[in-house]
Formats: C-alpha cells, sequence, structure tokens
C-alpha cells in the first residue's frame, strides 16, 4: 500500500511538472496572439499580462479557501484542468469576435482616448484569458490539501510542489521558443498544451479513485502536534506573512523585466535571445523553491534566516549591474562572432553567471514563508492559495512599476539598486520585529534584534559605496576611433534609445546596437520616400510604417500630398527626433498636414478605417524580436485592405541582413497577397544595398510622362527652396534616370520564388530563420544576399522575367527598356570598382553606354537628361557621382558592418 501511495506521490508532482509546462506554452501564445491584436506596444503587453496575472491570483485565493472543504483533491484538480481546457477552447472563439469588434473601438479611441482604449484592451485580455487562468490559479493550492496533512509538513513540502511546476513551466518556455512553433505552429502548440490539460485532467480523475484521495505519509503523522489555537514560538504575523509574499512578488518579477532590459543593451534581441533568460530566470526560480524546502527541514529560527536570506538576496542583485557590466566589457555585444549554437551557449553561460546567484536567492524567499506559515491556524490550500494570490498581486505591481515608472524615474542601474533597497528595508523591520516576545519565542531574546539590524545596515553601506552602480553607462559610446559622443538617453519598458553624435553627425541608437538612421545617410532615407511617392500617379495620403528619425517620412512632404500619417512604435523615438532631427525632417514636426502616431504600425493598419494611397513600410531588421510579423502574410493582408484604389505598397528590405532563403521567402509571401509586384533597388551600393517590393492589387503600367514631370516638380522646388538634402537624390543630368534602379517584375517571376516557404503569424519561419542566418554570417559560415550573389539574384530575375514582355514597362519604347540592364551594369560596376577590378568596372560601363547610346529621342520622357549625350566619358562622371554617393552613405554602411560584426 505504501508503494502504491508513493507512486501516487510521484505521479501527481509529474502532473504538476506538465501543468507548468502546459500553462507556460498557453501564456506565450495568449501573449503573442493578443499582441497582433492590441499591437507591441509596452502598454498593450501589460494590460494582457496583468489580466493573467490577475486570473491566476484570483483563482488562487478562491481555490485556496475553497480547499477546506473539498474531500477528493485530486478528482477536483481533474476538473480544475477541464477548466483550463474548456476556457482555452472558449478563446478561439471568442478570440474572432472580439477582433471583429476591435476595429471600431480602435478607430474612434486609439487618438483621442489612448488610455480608455488601454482600459478596453484590459477588460478583454481579462475577459479572454482570465477564466482559463482562474482555474491554473488553483492547481497548487488544491494539491497542497491533497498532500500536506499536519501542518508542520508545509514548509517542506509545498516548496517542492512549488519547484516542480516552475521547472515545468521552464521547459514549456524553452520549448514554446525554439520547438513547437517550427513543428507544429503556434496554434498546433496552443492545441497540444490544451491535449496536454486534458490528459492531465483524465490521470488525476483516475488516480483520485483509486483510493488516493488523502496522502498518508508516516513522516507527517510522525511530526508532534500543536495545541489548539496556540501558535508556535517564533512565527510572523498573518499582516507579515502577506507583506513578505506580496514583496517578493513585487521585486522578483520587476527585477525581471529590469534584467531583460539590461541584457537587450548586449544581445541579438530575437525571441530566442529572451527565451534563454527566462529559462535561466524560471529554473533559478525553480532551484530557489527546491532550496526552502531544503532549509524547512533544518531546524532553523525562522526570522534570522528570513532576514538573512532577504540580506543576502539584496546583495546579490545589488552586485548584477557591475558583474553584467565587466563580464560584457562594458556593454560589448555578446556571442560576436559565434555561430547559433555557440551564441546560445556563451548566453546561456553568461545569464547564468550573472543571474543564477541572485534570483536562487529570491526564489527562497517566497516559498520559505510557507515554513513560517506552519504556526498558522489555516488549513494548508487556504494558507498555499492566499499567499499564493499576494504573491502574483505583487508580481503584477512589479512588472507594471518597473516598465513604466523605475526605468523612467530612476534608469537601469538605479532602479536595481532601488529594489535590493526595498529588501534590505524589509530585512531591517524584520529584525526589529524579533525583539518582540512573542515572535522571539523562549529561544531566541529580544537582545538577538541589535545583531540581526545589523546586518542590512551594513547591507545599506555596501549599497551606498562599493555596489553603488549608479554611475555605470547604460549606452556603450567610443569618443576616440569614433568620435562619438552622447547627447540624451531615454530609458523605458519598451527600449532603451539614445541620441549620439559621431563626428559632424547624428544619429538615433535603440537598445545600445540598433542603429535607426542618420543625418550622414539623410539621402538614402529620403530615396525611400521618393520612389514609392513617384511611381504612384497622384498620391493624396500617405502612410508610413516605422518613422525613426523622421527623414524618411519628411521627404513626403516635398510632394503634393494631403496627409501624411507616421507610426513609430516607440514614444521616446518620436520625442527625440523632434527635438534633434527637426533640421533634417523637412518639416515633419511642424507640418500641419502631418499625425504622427506612437503606436504598433501594424496594428494600425489592422484595426483602422483608413485608406491611404501610398504605404510605405520601413527596413526592419527580420531576427528583431516582433520584426518578423512584419513580412507575414496576415499583415500584408492587412495593408491590402488599407490600400485606396490605384495604391501601392513599398516593403524595403534591407538585404545585407537577410540571406537569398530569407528574401525568398519575404517575396514568396509578399505576391502571395499582391498579383502586380515590382522589385526596385534603393541604392548602388552592391555590399550595403536595399530594396523596395512594391505590391499593387490592380494592373497599372509605368508612366515614364507622369514621372518625369513629377521628378522635375520636386527638383525644381528642392531647388527653389535650397534644400540641399532633397536635391541630392533627385534626378539631374549628373544622376542616374529612374529606371536604373528597376530590378524586375517578381510578379511575373513565380517559379523564381516557389520553392520558397510562406512566412505566417502562425508558422513565423521567418522569425527562427532569420535569427540562425545572423549567427551564421557572423561566424562566416554564411553571407547576406549582397555582392556577386544580388547581382546573380537580379540576373535570374531579369531572365525569369524579360523586359521585352514585361507589361509593367508596357508604355516604354523598346530602346527605353535597355535601361534596366543597363542598371544592373553600373551597379555590378560599382562592385567591381570597390574589388579593385578597374578593368572590369569599365567594360560593364562600356556596355552600359552602348545599350543606352542607341535609345531613341522618346527616351527623355523616362530620364531627367538627353539620352544623345550619353558617353563612355558621361558614364565615368556618372560612376564618380556614384563614388561620391557611396562616400556620403559612410555611416550608413559603418552601420551595416556593426551589425554584420555584431557590435
Amino acid at each position: 500500500m505504501r508503494d502504491i501511495r508513493r507512486g501516487a506521490m510521484v505521479t501527481v508532482f509529474g502532473l504538476l511538472f506538465l501543468s507548468g509546462f502546459s500553462a507556460l506554452v498557453l501564456q506565450v501564445v495568449w501573449m503573442r496572439e493578443l499582441s497582433l491584436l492590441f499591437g507591441a506596444t509596452a502598454q498593450a503587453a501589460a494590460a494582457t499580462l496583468a489580466a493573467f496575472f490577475l486570473g491566476l491570483a484570483a483563482g488562487s485565493a478562491y481555490w485556496g479557501r475553497r480547499s477546506r472543504r473539498i474531500t477528493r483533491p485530486l478528482r477536483s484538480y481533474a476538473l480544475l484542468e477541464v477548466g483550463v481546457l474548456v476556457a482555452g477552447l472558449g478563446y478561439f472563439l471568442l478570440a474572432p469576435a472580439f477582433a471583429a469588434q476591435y476595429g471600431a473601438l480602435y478607430s474612434h479611441l486609439a487618438e483621442p482616448a489612448p488610455g480608455l482604449l488601454v482600459g478596453i484592451k484590459l477588460l478583454l485580455a481579462l475577459l479572454l484569458l482570465s477564466p482559463a487562468a482562474f482555474f491554473m490559479g488553483g492547481s497548487l493550492p488544491v494539491l497542497s490539501a491533497w498532500l500536506v496533512r499536519h501542518p508542520a509538513a508545509l514548509g517542506r513540502l509545498v516548496p517542492l510542489l512549488y519547484g516542480v511546476n516552475t521547472a515545468g513551466a521552464a521547459i514549456g518556455a524553452l520549448s514554446a521558443a525554439f520547438l513547437l512553433p517550427p513543428l507544429l505552429g503556434y496554434d498546433g502548440s496552443y492545441l497540444l498544451a490544451l491535449a496536454l490539460a486534458g490528459g492531465i485532467a483524465l490521470t488525476a480523475w483516475w488516480l483520485g479513485g483509486r483510493g488516493s484521495g488523502q496522502v498518508h505519509d508516516p513522516v507527517q503523522e510522525s511530526l508532534p502536534q500543536l495545541p489548539a489555537g496556540a501558535p508556535a514560538a517564533g512565527a510572523l504575523p498573518q499582516a507579515w506573512l502577506r507583506g513578505l509574499a506580496f514583496l517578493s512578488g513585487f521585486v522578483a518579477l520587476a527585477l525581471e523585466v529590469l534584467w531583460t532590459r539590461m541584457f537587450a543593451q548586449v544581445l541579438q534581441n530575437s525571441v530566442y535571445s529572451y527565451a534563454v533568460i527566462l529559462v535561466v530566470f524560471l529554473l533559478a526560480l525553480a532551484a530557489g523553491s527546491f532550496a526552502a524546502g531544503w532549509l524547512a527541514r533544518r531546524r532553523l529560527p525562522a526570522v534570522p534566516t528570513l532576514v538573512g536570506l532577504l540580506c543576502a538576496a539584496a546583495l546579490l542583485v545589488a552586485l548584477t549591474p557591475k558583474l553584467f557590466f565587466w563580464l560584457t566589457d562594458g556593454l560589448g555585444y555578446v556571442g560576436a562572432g559565434r555561430d547559433w549554437p555557440d551564441y546560445l551557449l556563451t548566453l546561456g553561460l553568461a545569464a547564468v553567471a550573472i543571474l543564477a546567484g541572485p534570483t536562487l536567492v529570491l526564489g527562497v524567499v517566497f516559498p520559505y514563508l510557507w515554513k513560517v506559515a506552519e504556526a498558522g491556524l489555516r488549513s494548508a490550500g487556504e494558507q498555499v492559495g492566499g499567499l499564493l494570490a499576494l504573491n502574483t498581486l505583487g508580481a503584477i505591481l512589479g512588472s507594471l512599476a518597473a516598465g513604466f515608472l523605475l526605468l523612467e524615474w530612476l534608469g537601469l542601474w538605479r532602479a536595481i539598486q532601488w529594489l535590493a533597497a526595498l529588501y534590505l528595508a524589509a530585512a531591517v523591520l524584520l529584525a526589529t520585529l524579533s525583539g518582540a516576545p512573542a515572535v522571539a519565542g523562549a529561544r531566541h531574546r529580544p537582545r538577538l534584534a541589535p545583531v540581526l539590524v545589523l546586518a542590512p545596515v551594513l547591507g545599506f553601506l555596501l549599497l551606498l559605496s562599493a555596489l553603488d552602480a549608479g554611475r555605470l553607462p547604460v549606452v556603450r559610446t567610443d569618443p576616440v576611433r569614433r568620435a562619438e559622443t552622447l547627447l540624451e538617453v531615454r530609458e523605458g519598458g519598451a527600449g532603451t534609445v539614445a541620441v549620439v553624435r559621431r563626428g559632424e553627425h547624428l544619429g538615433i541608437k535603440v537598445d545600445n546596437h540598433y542603429t535607426l538612421g542618420s543625418t550622414r545617410g539623410h539621402g538614402l532615407q529620403q530615396r525611400q520616400a521618393h520612389f514609392p511617392l513617384l511611381l504612384h500617379p497622384a498620391p493624396d495620403r500617405v502612410f508610413f510604417l516605422g518613422m525613426g528619425t523622421g527623414i524618411t517620412a519628411g521627404a513626403a512632404l516635398a510632394h503634393p500630398v494631403e496627409e501624411v500619417v507616421a507610426a513609430e512604435l516607440l514614444g521616446d523615438v518620436i520625442d527625440l527626433a523632434g527635438k534633434y532631427f527637426r533640421p533634417y525632417a523637412n518639416g515633419l514636426f511642424e507640418d500641419p498636414r502631418v499625425r504622427l502616431l506612437k503606436e504598433d504600425g501594424r496594428h494600425h493598419l489592422s484595426a483602422t478605417d483608413e485608406t491611404y494611397d501610398v504605404i510605405i513600410g520601413d527596413l526592419f531588421v527580420p531576427w528583431k524580436r516582433g520584426n518578423a510579423a512584419l513580412y507575414s502574410l496576415e499583415h500584408f493582408r492587412h495593408v491590402a485592405k488599407r490600400l485606396a484604389p490605384g495604391g501601392l505598397f513599398a516593403q524595403w528590405v534591407p538585404l545585407y541582413q537577410v540571406t537569398e532563403q530569407e528574401f525568398g521567402s519575404i517575396a514568396r509571401t509578399f505576391t502571395e497577397v499582391f498579383p502586380h509586384v515590382t522589385l526596385w533597388r534603393g541604392d548602388f551600393l552592391p555590399d550595403g544595398p536595399i530594396v523596395a517590393l512594391v505590391g499593387r492589387l490592380d494592373a497599372a503600367p509605368l508612366e515614364p510622362a507622369a514621372v518625369l514631370r513629377r521628378a522635375r516638380a520636386l527638383r525644381a522646388d528642392a531647388v527653389a527652396g535650397d534644400t540641399e538634402p532633397q536635391s541630392s537624390v533627385l534626378p539631374d543630368p549628373d544622376t542616374p534616370p529612374l529606371l536604373l534602379y528597376y530590378a524586375g517584375n517578381v510578379g511575373r517571376a513565380a517559379d523564381l520564388l516557389a520553392g520558397y516557404p510562406l512566412n505566417t503569424d502562425d508558422r513565423p519561419r521567418l522569425q527562427l530563420s532569420a535569427a540562425r542566418a545572423q549567427r551564421a554570417e557572423a561566424a562566416g559560415r554564411r553571407g547576406w544576399l549582397v555582392g556577386e550573389p544580388l547581382i546573380d539574384f537580379f540576373r535570374r530575375m531579369l531572365a525569369a522575367a524579360p523586359v521585352a514582355d514585361d507589361p509593367y514597362l508596357a508604355r516604354l519604347a523598346p530602346q527605353q527598356r535597355r535601361a534596366v540592364p543597363a542598371g544592373l551594369d553600373i551597379f555590378a560596376a560599382r562592385l567591381a570598382d570597390a574589388r579593385g577590378d578597374a578593368e572590369g568596372a569599365q567594360a560593364l560601363l562600356a556596355r552600359a553606354s552602348r545599350a543606352l547610346a542607341t535609345d531613341a529621342p522618346g527616351d527623355r520622357d523616362v530620364g531627367d537628361r538627353d539620352p544623345g549625350g550619353l558617353d563612355p566619358g558621361q558614364l565615368r562622371r556618372e560612376l564618380e557621382a556614384l563614388r561620391a554617393e557611396r562616400d556620403a552613405a559612410i555611416e550608413a554602411l559603418e552601420r551595416r558592418i556593426e551589425r554584420l560584426q555584431g557590435g
């Protein structure tokens, strides 16, 4: 019989492990799905997390109180898992209905009442998530009621349950990032987690009917009984237990937010990097819970033990900024030059070295409170549920405070120190409380209190001296080699945004190693607006998905548009761009035609009912967390719905950060939505190129005369206003005509893309492949789609969709179309020149010259010069102009090289 009972205990621990696994997978999917519905802003993420945690807290408190009346805990646990299953399936029914109504709410509230909209998001998230979370929150209290038959066993057994559940959550986090989505997709992962909940329910129900309705543990039965109504010596008042439970949740989750922001300054910042940090954090918490169970078996005085734990946790937490700064060599890029497995291993080891110690001690504090609570008069389930609910409420407020208050008020390093100081303050109060006779007990006299107070006081002295990290920089600059100067930095839950001066030019950095743009590359940035706008016959309303420095969006104001709308995810980017980049943004921050939205651009396009003539997507590095969703099938469909009749969508792609595999997937996905797609080069930089996929829903051949008129008017306005940044990118007799940038008709080259996979929200293949490719390129094993591979791709594109048969060029004379292959030759000549092959460059230029020199006079409708005047000498001058363009783009190239080399 004892073997059966021991087997039942092992089985229940296994079920609780799977329960933690399932719950974390569900949480990951919920957080991701609601970020797509509500937007990827920090406020939307906070609303979703708060709704989930509120459900957990309510479930812990409710089921903890009910546990005293539960006679068959295992059967009740089975029903809780059934509740998770049913509520989880209900999400599939409710989410589409909410999504259908959400657009109307967004259109009416987004700009006039953003705070009210956040409140509505919280309410919707509560309706979607809290039912399942409510049932999840009952697992530990109900199983504690089954396992703990004697109050004195509370601290010995419940930490083991809590630790096993947390370990299951850690493995769930690992699987939800690396394993399940690539294999099953997010919908499949969600259904697997629900199937696990169903399997857990069946097993627990079966186990509860085999005479295992209550555990019989000889160890528990041998423990001494307390007299009724007589709390043990050394017991803490319930108010203190509750306060410490709340504080431990507050500090732990606030630190998770802050430590994640800390590592974001030195990481690749893909979803996988964050997953590694979360897994280390959860495993350390689980280890701390097991350590708490071990401590509970020792005959240690409760108050001194808690004071020691609080002091140790505080000092280890306070040490993390300096240890982090030292191990990363002053905020240097972690894992630079390492391949994918080595990068993950390096990151994991760094996270363990910096976070494992403090997190483990943090993880001891809360579970050890169940040992202290043994002297209380409440049932096991009630005690566990009550403290767990308060701990979860503290976690909600801690994560919100760290993301929205502490980072902005104190900064990263001071915020970490402030949380350490909270634990030291709690230790001081607890030490003074130890002098009370009811707490000190017979064996621990009040004279112990001054000794206990001394430890946290010494901790405060260390916090203000040796462990003071307030002066550590949060942004890495190089004043010697790069002549960099930090002008201003803003810290927030969504990112650390800095304005850095390099020589005479300004740039914006996000999270230390990701540069949004620079004034030195303003010509290239403006071209990202000019090209799409010139390709539309009469654009009135323009939308920019991403703003950055504002230089690109500001360039649109040089066109006769009625409205420019730019959405930027980070509000600090808008504020700092408006403060430092006004002279370069062509009136973006003053022009009444402009609306700047502090919003997720994808979210805006999916929720609004507005339409636009031209939508322009910024350069999004696909391996960065969240960016793969901006290349997904569902996003492209949202964009298509927001196009006015005759409208076009231009999505710029940084080829210097994608392989041909990733670009093929993006282009294939793009063509699934837009039947008419053309490809345009954004520059003549073969080692750092960008391209634009330009999609339309209806066929609209290029109108060469209209393009020429618009370009001439644009140039005339720029010259009249003496606007140097504008004129630097406009067609004139010394720069190539627009057709030289045309790379081909992607819509006519379907066979070229047929083998590439679609990138969808459910199966974001780009998310994993791009992150792996970035590390493989850094290690020298793979190359980006630049240089010779890119030229080969362009040639295959023209072979698959010949210029002579291209319907987009139908209104050009055959001689005029020769500008397209001539542009590719000039592009290839740039590469040959950069490689030191002067003879090859001259040969390519000569071929381009022969193609252009035979053009008919009608080509004047395409370019901004007389084609009859073209000769090899002019093309050589043109090459010099392109070299000047290269020099003007040095800043952009240096920024790209930094990314390629990992910082």
